[in-house]
């Protein structure tokens, strides 16, 4: 029997990974593009921003150029050709 797994939902908080850069300790939010600091999280870097982009350079974060959705990319995978989850695009 083939199971339709279209109408399941998460249900509950989710964990977000975290990074350390310096002494500080972020959140890495993918779906607002933000690093968040643990202990003062209204505290935040954009992606975009110059060190969003430098932090996310340390964290294998990439965006895809064509739909935007960001993704944290296993360093065992860096240098594959790699495509985007949302629409196929093939990562720079």
């Amino acid at each position: 029997m083939v199971q339709d797994n279209r109408n399941i939902q998460e249900v509950g908080p989710k964990v977000l990974p975290m990074i350390q850069l310096g002494a500080e300790i972020y959140f890495v939010d993918l779906r607002l593009k933000q690093f968040r600091q643990v202990n003062n999280p209204h505290v935040c870097v954009e992606f975009g921003s110059d060190a969003g982009r430098l932090m996310c350079g340390r964290a294998n974060i990439v965006s895809c150029p064509d739909c935007g959705v960001s993704m944290i990319i296993p360093r065992v995978w860096r240098g594959q050709d790699l495509s985007c989850i949302r629409c196929l695009t093939v990562l720079p």
